[in-house]
């Protein structure tokens, strides 16, 4: 494991003096740096109404000042920049929060057949950079080999590197045998299962991951005891029957949860446990194909090499109507119960199929509404900053993004991307010239 935590620091560090991807503006010096949008529409994604006419005021990192009217400089400012966006959309900065970033699903080109860990890591860094072009400013990990999700957070978090925030769960727990293969620490019985918790949180984890579809209820409870001793929250690759047992051992998330009942849907929202469907990765080939004939009519095909890898990734993960048809209906009733309803991609590219995971939620009967507070709000509260991060509030951290055109008219204009401001620093959002897009290295 040393030698493993050595290498992945050596090509970090290597990496450093070739990295392209930064902040843009001025450095902050001593005095902190006023960051201010003006004329400008506010999405606070609290479900309060769009604020109109507004302007924003960034200190530092923190917003401190949010305002009615325009904003005009005065000869006596100092450290100010301000941004006039012309009627566009400040938003809270996006959240994926079921994340695999070395994952690749399917894999034409059998990249992961022997993969060493050092191309795992560069590959992983890539697409978490990437996401955050996209607008990702926060991404929770659910499964990775070697730690390597826990490394790139405290990469982006010490600034080595500009990323989105990670919260970080490292190798996920089954089974012997279980789901996850050998991506999993594979543990049976409570003692066992206890003891691979506390390796994940030997390596500082935010989230103790489970693999609970095979797991007993004593294995479910022993880690979600373990991992609740130690303050970190469980979620659970779940599906009936045990999703109900494992909201009733006190798991915190469940993710994709298959055939949710109606029964373990209310208990979630009696007992506050969050729910990621992965609503993108439980799609028909009808569902696919209203989907990408949609995005055509919006004039969001025109990019063959994106169209080609998103389809791609839609049938590897392709259902039969029935179940499109059952997963749609649980997010609906899920929502409608009032559960804490969040959003997640699971497949590659974060950024590309988050934004698709969050259109899809509006295909399967959620409001846009509802659809940016599960990418945003919703998301910040499961991790637990949502007191400084997740809504456009005055004393939050300054993790935002201006879009050109509303969301809530049509959820797709989360693709008019015009400014992400992560830590209230403006991200540059071109690429680096000659570096390789994801779909092209991915495909």
């Amino acid at each position: 494991m040393e030698t493993r935590k050595f290498l992945i620091r050596l090509i970090l560090f290597a990496a450093i003096f070739t990295a392209q991807l930064g902040f843009t503006g001025q450095k902050e010096t001593a005095v902190s740096l006023k960051t201010v949008l003006t004329n400008c529409n506010v999405i606070d994604c609290t479900g309060g109404k769009t604020m109109k006419d507004m302007t924003v005021v960034i200190t530092g990192n923190t917003i401190t000042e949010i305002k009615r009217g325009s904003h005009s400089i005065s000869a006596d400012e100092e450290n100010v920049r301000v941004f006039d966006l012309k009627g566009a959309y400040v938003l809270p900065g996006l959240w994926n929060v079921h994340v695999h970033l070395a994952d690749l699903l399917p894999d034409p080109n059998h990249i992961l057949d022997g993969e060493p860990l050092s191309e795992a890591v560069i590959r992983a860094g890539m697409n978490a950079m990437d996401g955050l072009r996209r607008g990702f400013t926060g991404l929770r990990t659910v499964g990775e080999r070697d730690y390597l999700d826990v490394t790139w957070r405290n990469t982006f978090r010490r600034g080595i590197f500009v990323g989105p925030r990670i919260f970080a769960s490292g190798n996920p727990i089954a089974v012997t045998g279980g789901h996850g293969g050998s991506l999993s620490i594979q543990a049976d019985g409570p003692n066992e299962i206890r003891k691979a918790v506390r390796e994940n949180l030997k390596h500082r984890v935010n989230w103790i991951k489970i693999m609970e579809t095979e797991m007993t209820t004593d294995e479910i409870k022993a880690a979600v005891e373990t991992a609740h001793q130690r303050r970190r929250r469980v979620c659970a690759h779940s599906g009936e029957p045990t999703s109900r047992i494992s909201v009733l051992n006190g798991v915190d998330c469940l993710e994709h949860g298959y055939r949710l009942t109606d029964e373990t849907i209310q208990l979630m929202a009696e007992k506050d446990v969050f729910y990621v469907p992965t609503i993108i990765c439980n799609l028909s080939d009808e569902y696919i194909k209203e989907r990408e004939k949609r995005l055509a009519e919006l004039g969001f095909a025109t990019d063959e090499e994106v169209v080609k890898g998103r389809t791609l990734v839609a049938y590897a993960d392709e259902r039969s109507p029935e179940m499109a048809l059952y997963q749609r209906k649980v997010l609906q009733k899920a929502i409608k119960a009032g559960v804490k309803v969040c959003t997640g991609s699971d497949s590659n590219p974060v950024g590309e199929i988050g934004i698709l995971e969050i259109e899809q939620f509006v295909l399967s009967g959620v409001s846009e509404m509802d659809a940016l507070i599960a990418a945003t709000r919703n998301c910040a509260d499961l991790c637990g900053v949502l007191d400084k991060l997740g809504t456009v509030e005055e004393g939050k951290l300054a993790d935002l993004i201006v879009v050109a055109e509303n969301p809530l008219k049509n959820i797709s204009n989360l693709r008019k991307l015009k400014m992400v401001f992560k830590d209230g620093k403006e991200v540059n959002l071109t690429p680096p010239e000659g570096e390789m897009s994801y779909w092209k290295f991915y495909f």
